[in-house]
């Protein structure tokens, strides 16, 4: 045997004993976005996060603006909803979180959390002008009080 022969030899059993070759996968993507998946819903609030108010004024305009929203427009609506300051704002947009669909189950505890944190702010937002109320009237009647004190007090006459 030459030395060709062996190197040809051994070659070809390596060849042999090699593993098939893997089938091509497609690139790894760690979170697979669906259209009403938890992932798309994180990444919409970021979205809307990082608006200038312009700009979520304009947008909250023209998803006003349209007759039917699917689930995704519907939770952007909420979203841009739920940055505004008024109370109103923010019912409408537990509302809408409200009438979403559950297509996907993941995204469902990032949809309690939103609603809890509505919530929680409406009541809040709630408490803080009930507090200002009462603040007002104890103004009024701290007011009202010192009044009516110098009215009894007896004039000196000189």
């Amino acid at each position: 045997m030459t030395l060709k022969s062996v190197l040809l030899a051994g070659l070809l059993l390596l060849n042999a004993c090699a593993a098939p070759p893997a089938p091509e996968r497609p690139p790894f993507r760690a979170v697979q976005a669906e259209p009403g998946g938890a992932a798309a819903l994180l990444g919409e609030l970021a979205r809307v996060a990082a608006l200038s108010a312009e700009q979520r004024r304009r947008e909250l305009a023209e998803l006003e603006g349209e007759r039917r929203h699917d689930d995704a427009r519907r939770f952007q609506l909420a979203a841009l909803l739920e940055r505004e300051d008024g109370v109103e704002a923010l019912e409408r947009s537990l509302k809408i979180l409200g009438a979403l669909s559950e297509a996907d189950p993941r995204a469902q505890p990032l949809l309690d959390l939103m609603k809890k944190s509505l919530k929680a702010r409406i009541e809040l937002r709630q408490q803080t002008a009930r507090a200002q109320e009462l603040q007002d009237k104890l103004e009024q009647i701290k007011a009202l009080e010192k009044s009516l004190q110098q009215r009894t007090i007896p004039a000196k006459t000189p």
